[in-house]
């Protein structure tokens, strides 16, 4: 199986419950028994390293049964993970592997977890973290937490209450007043909150982005900043979840790029000013 360990690591941290992560090999439950992910241990109250292991290895990463490495039905196992830090708090994963007909032909899931998600235990990307504020942070938290569970219409409403800051930090870097590119963009900005026209939006706002949000980043930013005005009572709860995935998608891919520009240029000067200014 090719997919590197730390992928599976992300698996196990970050992926919601029912979310397939797809695979170009079947996974064995070999390949997760012993595997290092970091978590929050509720005993010391932060994220700590875990290690995962099957209840019923032998102890050294092996299991006695063959069936684990056999996938023509693929697998469903129980699975340990303990805090490397208190070697006390311990949490318990349910995952299924299986292959379907359709993209991802191999697939995992985690199909329960105990003790069930919290917002806190929930960990938010390092863009996330560094780019929202705590109230941000903590609307963001519940939004993958209501994820877990499939309640669209929790998710969504937490995804909203989170972009109420987010598109603002996002408007801030990009509006910041050390460059005449972001007094420009600003402008373009303000031109389309009375306007409303997307299309001149994007065609002034565009030369005043970043070179890595030239090609999506202003249309991104619509589909963001009109998405604090959607109406979650005249949607289903499947329509509020993929309408939140949606959002998260362009949210992470604008905050990953901002990021990445901060830490770029926050150490370079322009005639004597910073181009990019964020704190």
């Amino acid at each position: 199986m090719n997919t590197p360990g730390s992928s599976l690591s992300q698996f196990i941290e970050e992926y919601p419950l029912y979310s397939r992560f797809g695979t170009d090999q079947p996974v064995e439950a070999a390949d997760l028994d012993n595997l290092a992910f970091n978590f929050f241990c509720q005993k010391e109250k932060e994220v700590q390293p875990f290690r995962l292991s099957i209840p019923s290895s032998n102890g050294n990463g092996t299991h006695p049964s063959s069936q684990l490495h056999h996938f023509a039905e693929g697998f469903t196992e129980i699975f340990t993970g303990v805090c490397q830090s208190c070697l006390e708090y311990k949490i318990t994963v349910v995952i299924n592997a299986a292959s379907g007909e359709e993209p991802p032909r191999y697939f995992i899931r985690k199909i329960g977890q105990d003790p069930a998600p919290d917002s806190q235990a929930v960990k938010l990307p390092d863009d996330i973290v560094s780019f929202l504020d705590d109230e941000g942070r903590e609307c963001y938290r519940k939004a993958l937490s209501n994820l877990e569970f499939d309640y669209g219409v929790g998710t969504l409403a937490y995804i909203k209450k989170m972009l109420a800051t987010g598109v603002d930090r996002i408007i801030e870097v990009l509006s910041n007043t050390y460059s005449d590119a972001g007094s420009k963009f600003a402008e373009a900005f303000n031109s389309y909150k009375q306007d409303g026209q997307r299309t001149k939006f994007i065609e002034e706002a565009t030369p005043y982005l970043p070179e890595s949000l030239k090609e999506h980043g202003a249309s991104s930013l619509l589909v963001l900043y009109d998405a604090l005005s959607l109406s979650i009572q005249e949607l289903t709860e499947k329509e509020c979840i993929k309408k939140s995935k949606d959002i998260d998608t362009l949210f992470r891919y604008m905050t990953r790029k901002l990021t990445a520009e901060i830490q770029e240029t926050s150490q370079k000067k322009v005639n004597g000013k910073y181009f990019m200014r964020y704190s």
